[in-house]
């Protein structure tokens, strides 16, 4: 089987803490099959590079697939022409690559502009066409309603669409696409990586007290990621008296430095750390140093740092939206808590109850699904399969 995955969601070089659930995803899957990558790249990310790059874009094969990052021409700003552009400037480039590597169906991911430009390159193939969604292309993008006259047509003609959670799952169901169609498969987590470790040496190493109670986040400071929220529950503990709660923040976005700023100006500077970027290689460090696991989200897919976290022997304290719910279970004998969105005082006396709870490491651990990417590998190698046998019968 020859596969063509087409998507903006995969790392670079340039861009190497991107994505890294489809970095392993792909990876797997491409011990299966033969695998090749699009990633269409817009030209204002690459204006400062070299023009080489610019007009051709670039090939990588660092990850152990052979990916394209093709730059594509559209107006920044203006994301209702994105597809459209993408297929103008990607079309050259799609059909010498079908002449060089003739795929029997292409595999995307994020509904737009990925999917909808996908589809019409796999019409243009006589090829099916099978795409996953992940989030907020799915929660947030249909609510433009020039957006949601591209995306709905585009997954309503996938062969089969693929979602990270039930919860997403629905939503397609609701844009139209059959339930038949539709397929949950919930990300999985390196278990090998992500395991049970002691605290005392990476919290020396992070310079984090060893004695204290450490909360962890990591992702994106965006502000669909509530972090801002998180940060002003720190502030409600500290008020409590509960100065013994220490926070880690990792990762970038628009927010990073405004939050360093509101931690000083709360008094915060010596109990929360904002660290920025981490290469995904050096987040099993943070998770062992933490004891409780945050992600205060406004909105989500299936959070795959969820999965790493519990893989840990971490709990979590998470917010219930989207897809966390599917993975949290607050029951007896559950692996984390849940509050409402947007609830500083909420988030922060869960985060006082996680710390103060006793856990059993080994029983968060086993709360999850897969702790293996072959299992994920496995499951796209069969739909894609099945997707090809349905197609060679009905011709």
């Amino acid at each position: 089987m020859k596969v063509l995955v087409f998507t903006h969601h995969y790392p670079s070089m340039r861009l190497p803490t991107m994505a890294p659930y489809s970095y392993h995803t792909y990876r797997a899957l491409a011990r299966r099959c033969e695998l090749r990558l699009v990633a269409p790249t817009p030209w204002w990310t690459r204006v400062r590079g070299a023009s080489r790059e610019l007009i051709g874009g670039t090939r990588e094969s660092h990850t152990g697939i052979d990916a394209l990052f093709p730059t594509y021409w559209s107006i920044p700003g203006q994301p209702r022409l994105h597809a459209r552009a993408i297929h103008a400037s990607l079309g050259r480039t799609m059909a010498g690559l079908r002449r060089e590597f003739p795929y029997d169906v292409i595999l995307a991911a994020w509904a737009y502009p990925d999917t909808v430009a996908a589809d019409v390159f796999a019409r243009e193939a006589g090829v099916p066409l099978v795409t996953t969604v992940l989030g907020s292309d799915i929660n947030e993008q249909p609510r433009d309603a020039v957006l949601r006259a591209q995306i709905a047509p585009a997954l309503q003609r996938c062969a089969r669409v693929v979602a990270v959670s039930g919860a997403l799952g629905e939503r397609l169901v609701e844009l139209g696409v059959p339930r038949e169609r539709v397929v949950v498969q919930l990300n999985a987590v390196d278990g090998a990586r992500f395991s049970i470790r002691d605290r005392v040496e990476p919290r020396q190493r992070l310079g984090l007290p060893v004695d204290a109670k450490v909360v962890l986040y990591a992702g994106y400071h965006v502000p669909e990621k509530g972090v801002d929220v998180l940060v002003e529950a720190m502030a409600r503990l500290a008020e409590a008296g509960r100065r013994d709660v220490h926070l880690m923040m990792v990762g970038g976005g628009e927010l990073l430095e405004p939050l360093r700023a509101r931690v000083r100006a709360l008094g915060l500077a010596d109990r929360a750390r904002l660290y920025g970027w981490a290469l995904p290689a050096e987040i099993p460090e943070y998770m062992a140093a933490c004891d409780v696991f945050c992600l205060p989200s406004r909105r989500e897919g299936c959070p795959n740092v969820v999965l790493e976290a519990l893989a840990s022997g971490r709990p979590v304290v998470a917010t219930r939206v989207g897809g966390v719910p599917e993975l949290v279970d607050e029951g007896p004998g559950g692996n984390g808590l849940l509050v409402p969105a947007g609830d500083p005082q909420a988030l922060g006396h869960a985060l006082v109850r996680a710390l103060d709870m006793a856990w059993d490491p080994e029983a968060l651990r086993g709360s999850v699904g897969a702790l293996s990417w072959d299992v994920v590998g496995d499951r796209y190698y069969a739909l894609l399969e099945e997707v090809l046998r349905e197609r060679r019968g009905a011709g």
